[in-house]
Formats: C-alpha cells, structure tokens, sequence
C-alpha cells in the first residue's frame, strides 16, 4: 500500500476550461485569481523538504495544450522531494487522446479525479457541460482499464436534476468502479455572484436546495455511495470568508458537510440496528452531538425514539 502524503494543492481558477457551466466562479470557489506558472509551481516546490501529493485543482487539467500539461507535470516529478507523487482534476474526456493519455501515465500519477456533476443529458445541457453521457461513461471506462487510479466528483441541486437521477448516475458509476476503490467528492450547488446561475436565480428559472434539503440528499447519496463502495472524501466546498460573501443561494452553510454524513450515518445505524444500541469510533462523535445535537436528532426522528433514549443508545469508543 502507498503511504499517505500530505497533499501540496495548487489552484488553475478556469485552467483548460473551454466554456464555463452555469454554477461555477473558480476565482470565488478557490481564493486565487490567476492561474500560478509552472515556474511558480517549480519554485514552491523545490523549497519542501518531505514528499507530497502535487495537486492541480479548479480547472480541467488536461485541457491545456500538450506542452503546458507537461510543463506542470515536469515542475511536479523533478521539483518536488523524492516520492512526491501527482493528483490532478480533470473532464473524463480530456484523456482520450492517446499521445497525451501516455505522457501523463509517464509520471508518479496518485490519483485523476474525473468531474463528473451529472450523467443526465438533459441536466447538463441546462448547466451548459458537454453532454454526452455515452461518451463519458467510455472515458472512465478507458481510464480504468489503464489501471489509473480514479475519484469521482458529482453535484446535487442542479437545474433540473432530480434525486432519482443523481442516485442513478452514481450507480452507473459503481457498475463501472467494481470493486475498485474510488475516492468520492460531493458538492451541493450553490449559487455564487457572478455566475449564470446567479441571473437564473433573479429571474426565478432556478430554485436552489435549502441546507436542510442538501443534508438529506446528500445523506441519502452518500449512505449509497458507501454502500456501492465507494471513499467519500469530501462533502461541500472549501468554506471561505470569500465564498461567504460572495454565495447568493442554495445550502451555504460551514459545516454542510458534516450534516449530509450525520444524514448518511444516521440512516446506515438505522439499518443495521432499529433501535440500538450504537457504538461509533469517537473521531465520528461530532456528527451526532454537534450542530446542536444534529445527528441525535435524526436518529432519534429515523428510530422513532425519544432524543434522550437515542442518548443513552449511542456511544463512542
């Protein structure tokens, strides 16, 4: 097994995209506004002394020109201390020519992470994403069977997107993970200044998720996902003073992440034991005490016992 490093993130605010989907203000989403050079990169870099895991978020990587993709890459394998290894977010697509798929499989690669909002055709048209969802579905096949290893980034509360459909596109995802084990990212969408999202919102063509409809979608998703093997490693975005100030609507909140996996725990403690008794590692005790007791509130709700019994059911170890 590969040991674990700490990730060393840079953020490509738009980097390779070709257009922009109607939810998305990368400068507000990551805090930087320009794109860092590959020399920049090179110079941070050769100041660790520790290996890491080079990431390059917020755009889509391998849409660059060929020769800045393997700039990046050069300034990431020879600049970083021995063992540093790459983790970069991409569109499924953007890998399917074969001269630039071999170059970027040349390199110490940890991890692709694909986004992947929606599968439904008609939700990414409405978001203004590239919408063949054969293709996509072809793309991730592809990398697979490159034994790449692969993470998958999905949203909910899209124009037009349905719980049903965002269920059924995370299990056509599993059906071509398999027993791999694939890291997971969800993202409820908000509605951020700037973006056509925000124009759609005003003139009343969008209706966003409230945080408690977010919650418990994404812990219905979520408890899915775990179920169809997936690692979830992130719910929500990356809170901000700037991302605050600049959010318009939808589920905003600081901890949205840690109510959709109260929301999926509460229904996976459910399912094994109605009634209890459930003893949980104390690493996930916030879930349930914090938020004013959140997820003792709905086991309680979820049980159908009083939040007091609830109490004196559920402990930590």
């Amino acid at each position: 097994m590969m040991r674990k490093l700490k990730k060393m993130p840079f953020f490509l605010p738009f980097g390779g995209c070709h257009g922009r989907c109607v939810y998305c203000h990368q400068q507000t989403i990551t805090g930087v506004s320009e794109l860092p050079s590959p020399q920049y990169v090179s110079s941070v870099l050769s100041a660790l002394t520790e290996p890491r895991e080079v990431c390059f978020f917020g755009g889509s990587f391998c849409r660059f020109d060929y020769a800045t993709v393997r700039s990046y890459l050069d300034a990431a394998a020879n600049c970083a201390p021995k063992g540093s290894r790459i983790r970069f977010s991409t569109y499924p697509g953007d890998l399917r020519d074969d001269k630039l798929r071999s170059l970027v499989l040349s390199y110490p690669i940890a991890c692709v992470e694909l986004g992947i909002p929606s599968l439904d055709k008609k939700v990414l048209a409405s978001c203004k994403r590239e919408a063949d969802p054969r293709a996509i579905l072809d793309d991730i096949r592809l990398l697979r069977d490159e034994s790449v290893n692969l993470a998958v980034q999905m949203m909910i509360g899209l124009p037009g997107q349905s719980m049903e459909s965002s269920l059924l596109d995370l299990e056509t995802v599993a059906d071509i993970k398999g027993p791999l084990d694939w890291e997971l990212r969800l993202y409820p969408c908000l509605v951020i200044e700037g973006t056509e999202l925000c124009s759609m919102l005003c003139s009343g063509s969008y209706n966003p998720l409230s945080v408690e409809e977010a919650a418990v979608w994404g812990g219905i998703f979520m408890d899915k996902a775990l179920e169809l093997g997936f690692r979830p490693i992130r719910a929500g975005l990356q809170e901000s003073a700037l991302l605050a100030s600049q959010v318009r609507g939808g589920p905003h909140h600081p901890a949205l992440g840690e109510l959709i996996f109260s929301e999926a725990y509460a229904r996976k403690l459910v399912r094994l034991s109605p009634k209890g008794p459930w003893t949980l590692p104390a690493s996930e005790m916030s879930k349930f005490t914090g938020h004013g007791k959140f997820g003792i509130r709905l086991l309680a709700e979820k049980s159908g016992l009083l939040p007091e019994e609830v109490e004196k059911r559920l402990s930590f170890f």
